[in-house]
């Protein structure tokens, strides 16, 4: 039976459970009166003896049609659901009717996987592109702006945070195990538009115009063409967050995650000083 009640909402504290089919968790051991039952998968409720008569069939030839499948004389009917997912608070899904000749026993503990719950709560974990600062500074921001060729570029983050150069974590509790996962931004590739990268392991140093013409201490680039055959006549800069993400649970075990690789791109325009002769 596959018909949808509307949708219950249920705000409660969600415990160890998890619904493998389809997958929740981690998921309520009990909700509306219902009780999750591992060896069903499904949530559970005994009717009430007046709506257990009337699943009753009646004696004779006919005995064994519809929800009844064992002796007349014996078992339940019970119906059962399903949740559908938990996005914008868990609600219900599937349902329908069973007969059961004993009362099903007690929750057995989840079987917890702890790296597919680090995936599922690294799914869940925010990763931001980068904000470029460069000198020159990029058309977006200076659309007359233009730099030198052979003068020091300078590349840096402006916006380096937890959700955008780490270090994040978050920690979820499945089935009294509890999985944490951490991330961080090992480097940034910054590719120059000239076929050149160079790979910064901080967010770099920002440059300020009382600091002249010198190279960054930290992360910078010498273009040695113009920019004039380029489409815009400007370099398009593409700087890529490498996140690295590790993961640990409380049973001793750990490991390691890929996470996104978020990637902002800026353009700079690169010219050459024009000697003018006199005489």
């Amino acid at each position: 039976m596959n018909e949808e009640p509307p949708d219950e909402e249920d705000e409660g504290v969600l415990t160890g459970c998890t619904q493998q089919n389809p997958f929740v968790y981690p998921a309520p051991c009990s909700k509306d009166g219902y009780a999750y039952v591992a060896a069903l998968d499904s949530y559970i409720r005994a009717l009430e003896a007046h709506e257990n008569e009337l699943h009753r069939p009646p004696d004779g030839p006919l005995s064994h049609l519809g929800y009844w499948t064992g002796d007349p004389s014996e078992g339940w009917i019970y119906e059962w659901r399903k949740l559908a997912g938990v996005a914008g608070g868990i609600h219900w899904g599937d349902y329908g009717y069973m007969w059961l000749a004993e009362a099903p026993g007690e929750q057995q503990p989840a079987v917890v996987d702890p790296e597919a719950v680090a995936q599922q709560v690294l799914e869940g974990m925010t990763f931001e592109p980068l904000e470029l600062g460069l000198a020159p500074r990029p058309l977006e921001q200076a659309p007359s702006s233009i730099g030198l060729v052979g003068a020091p570029v300078w590349m840096w983050v402006t916006n380096a945070g937890p959700t955008t150069w780490g270090p994040a974590d978050e920690s979820v509790t499945v089935g009294g195990v509890t999985v944490t996962v951490t991330a961080e931004v090992e480097d940034v590739t910054w590719e120059m538009g000239d076929g050149s990268a160079v790979t910064c392991d901080t967010p770099g140093d920002a440059y300020e115009a009382g600091l002249g013409v010198r190279p960054s201490p930290s992360c910078g680039h010498t273009y040695a063409q113009t920019s004039a055959d380029e489409p815009g006549t400007a370099y398009a800069v593409t700087a890529t967050a490498n996140w690295t993400a590790s993961w640990t649970a409380s049973t001793g075990a750990s490991g390691t995650l890929e996470p996104p690789r978020p990637a902002t791109t800026g353009h700079v325009r690169i010219g050459e000083r024009q000697v003018i002769e006199t005489g």
